[in-house]
């Protein structure tokens, strides 16, 4: 096997879910507030970011709102709103 050419990152986070995204896109956004260079490497395990999500069908949008204030005018587009949310406990 031939030998692996070492990547260099400023920061790497493991895993793209909500929190290691956010993590990731707010380190850029501060980066680039102050004028600094940032490189930010995520890496995920799964086929896709949040991919090992369990819960991952409702998204309250502030959170998306406070990193991108024009997310909903850029395109990008939810499916349906939630109207009702409910909470089922299991036990034996």
């Amino acid at each position: 096997m031939p030998p692996r050419e070492a990547m260099d990152f400023d920061v790497v986070i493991v895993g793209a879910g909500p929190a290691g995204l956010d993590t990731a896109i707010r380190l850029r956004q501060r980066a680039i507030e102050a004028g600094r260079e940032l490189s930010v490497c995520v890496l995920e395990m799964g086929s896709e970011p949040g991919a090992h999500i369990l819960s991952g069908a409702i998204m309250d949008t502030r959170a998306l709102t406070e990193l991108f204030t024009d997310w909903a005018e850029l395109g990008e587009q939810l499916q349906l709103k939630v109207t009702i949310d409910e909470f089922l406990f299991l036990s034996p």
